[in-house]
């Protein structure tokens, strides 16, 4: 398991991170997600898969 920022570093800048703000997922949907721009959401990767 891997903790994907939901919100990316740079877009929410300087600050504490809450449970909320992270996502855990595999390692190979995290490079998923990591492979285009915009980086879709872990719940918009999983849709995209099961279509």
């Amino acid at each position: 398991m891997e903790c994907h920022h939901v919100v990316p570093l740079h877009v929410a800048g300087e600050g504490r991170t809450g449970l909320a703000d992270l996502a855990l997922i595999c390692a190979n949907c995290h490079r998923m997600i990591h492979r285009r721009a915009p980086w879709p959401t872990p719940q918009e990767l999983r849709e995209g898969l099961l279509s």
